[in-house]
């Protein structure tokens, strides 16, 4: 038998240790952050000391803008709005109510969660750069409400409050604020790439990536986004109650447009997406423009531009991101992967227990139809697909093959006619739930993304499986397949996996969700013969140890004949013939429709 999934480099030498890079631009990030937090305080220098725990903290929120916008995929010019309410909250719960600062720093925090809410509803209905311009107009307001609601925020004078113990030089030379600025700023930092090795981080990625993807896997694109914007919230709020101890003084004019301006160029500027981008982003946009050329102070605007504007047209991935593009390509190249799925037929050596007997119905559409303006993509098609079988869909290009599968999964709605799976009727429920009623798909364009690695990309079906409570490890070799299969390919690019072989990973994605319904769209197109046969043990495996009813549209009738129980011909939308390999070769309505039926 041959190793996990077969992900074999055509080469004889051993591969090298992947490079961690995220950890790597942590380390280089942390160490850039601590050196410029203490060595000004070393050498007593209050102006430097000043200016860097500005541009520390500053740092710390782009690090949050980051996750947000590149692991989440949300487009926010506001969070200088969020971190303003947390400075506002804390030195009013402290100035003007008289709280200990800790107490008013959890104030500001929470006042900063209550205000990303406000963000966060309408990204549940707009996306992209749409949900770019509200945020902008909620920061554009912000400075206005805090002077119009004077009485309450002290906005017209603004809010002075001393904090010299804060800045006294009393542990090795070392002042409190400047130590925990730096721990701060490091603290967000290593939030991020903590986040992203969890199985949170990889859904919010998804979700970002694929809204369809992440809903085939139980995973809600709404409430990922609610919990990203609630997540760098609370780090946003964190540092935004910092502000007023490093300032001494908060007003609405530290909290305009240009904040926010500056937190989103300087993570594009940087490089999106990068740990050490932030860093990079927030010297490039506010040491250089506000401290070294403080005599352009007030054209700080037109440099924020000029520099996003260079960097985007020389460097469109960011200074960081440029950086590591050269970097790889002056790395050896490495040796093309091949994936193979015999191992795969080792996930399980029994019948899997609690399986429906073989007459049950997993799938019962009745009178399905769907129209798109004048065309009826479904009409009045009628279906019953029993459990422990392989269903084939066959028919030409546009006869609604895809567009049944979409209305069982939850993407598109019947205009007329009922669908049930496993009993439970579908027609209104969203996608993300209908899968919890077991159901998996593989697409047409396979949906791998080149952001994870080849191993996260098989992860998150495993993370599908747990949110789902699928035991898929129950009576297997679970456990040893998984960490063969994580040995082989963590670290590995999905760039390495050639084209033809992508929709594999997807299809080992999917087997790991544990669904007992599968769903797949032209799996087998761009496999060479020897893997169409692996493919074809695997899915007979699946159906007769597992249990796993699959539904399978694809072009390949010798597959097809092959290994179909049943098989159901569509043509423009109707279902014209339906029965067994035999039944159907010998149907004349069929027989017109293909230029040869292969028998198996």
């Amino acid at each position: 038998m041959k190793s996990i999934a077969d992900v074999t480099p055509n080469t004889s030498g051993k591969k090298a240790p992947e490079q961690d890079t995220d950890t790597r631009q942590l380390l280089l990030a942390c160490v850039l952050v601590v050196l410029s937090g203490i060595v000004p305080d070393w050498f007593g220098s209050s102006y430097w000391t000043h200016c860097f725990q500005l541009v520390n903290l500053f740092i710390a929120v782009a690090a949050f803008q980051n996750l947000l916008m590149h692991d989440a995929g949300q487009s926010s010019f506001g969070q200088g709005a969020i971190f303003g309410v947390a400075a506002y909250g804390a030195a009013i719960a402290s100035s003007m109510f008289g709280q200990p600062y800790v107490v008013a720093a959890i104030v500001g925090v929470l006042a900063a969660v209550v205000a990303s809410f406000l963000y966060a509803l309408p990204a549940l209905r707009v996306q992209g750069y749409y949900l770019g311009f509200v945020t902008m107009s909620a920061a554009t307001v912000f400075p206005e409400m805090l002077i119009a609601f004077n009485t309450h925020t002290k906005g017209v004078n603004g809010i002075s409050i001393s904090f010299a113990t804060w800045q006294e030089r009393t542990i090795l030379g070392l002042s409190p604020l400047s130590l925990l600025v730096s721990g701060v700023a490091c603290a967000a930092l290593a939030a991020h790439v903590i986040l992203r090795r969890t199985s949170l981080g990889r859904r919010l990625h998804v979700a970002a990536i694929s809204p369809e993807a992440a809903q085939s896997l139980g995973i809600s694109p709404g409430v990922m986004r609610f919990t990203a914007f609630t997540l760098v919230a609370v780090g946003t709020g964190l540092a935004g109650t910092l502000y007023t101890p490093i300032v001494g003084f908060i007003s609405p004019a530290a909290f305009g447009l240009d904040t926010s301006i500056l937190f989103f160029l300087a993570v594009i500027v940087g490089g999106r997406g990068q740990i050490l981008g932030p860093v990079v982003g927030v010297w490039l946009l506010y040491l250089l423009p506000n401290i070294l050329l403080a005599d352009l102070h007030s054209y700080r605007l037109l440099a924020y531009g000029m520099a996003a504007l260079i960097v985007m047209l020389a460097m469109p991935d960011g200074v960081v991101g440029t950086y590591e593009r050269w970097r790889n390509r002056r790395r050896s190249s490495e040796t093309p992967l091949r994936l193979g799925l015999e191992s795969l037929l080792d996930i399980d050596n029994r019948k899997a227990p609690g399986r429906g007997a073989s007459n049950e119905i997993a799938i019962d559409v009745q009178s399905g139809s769907k129209s798109y303006g004048a065309v009826a993509a479904l009409d009045g098609v009628t279906l019953q697909i029993k459990r422990h079988q392989i269903h084939g869909l066959v028919g030409a290009n546009g006869s609604g093959k895809t567009t049944l599968l979409n209305m069982l999964s939850g993407f598109a709605r019947l205009d007329s006619g009922s669908l049930r799976i496993a009993g439970h009727d579908i027609s209104s429920r969203a996608a993300h739930r209908i899968v919890h009623l077991g159901l998996g798909r593989t697409f047409q364009t396979p949906r791998i993304f080149s952001t994870m690695s080849l191993w996260e990309n098989i992860q998150i079906g495993i993370d599908a499986a747990a949110g789902l409570h699928h035991d898929v490890a129950a009576g297997r070799h679970h456990n040893k397949i998984l960490t063969e299969l994580e040995d082989k390919m963590q670290g590995r690019s999905v760039e390495l996996v050639p084209h033809g072989q992508r929709r594999l990973v997807e299809l080992m994605r999917v087997v790991l969700t544990g669904a007992d319904i599968l769903l797949l769209d032209e799996p087998a197109a761009g496999l060479s013969p020897a893997e169409r046969q692996q493919f074809r043990s695997l899915l007979c495996h699946m159906r007769d140890v597992l249990g796993t009813t699959i539904v399978l549209v694809e072009h390949d009738l010798e597959l097809v004949w092959g290994i179909a129980d049943t098989i159901t011909v569509l043509e423009t939308g109707k279902v014209v013939a339906h029965g067994t390999t035999a039944e159907i070769s010998e149907n004349p309505s069929v027989k017109k429709l293909f230029i040869q039926v292969v028998h198996a």
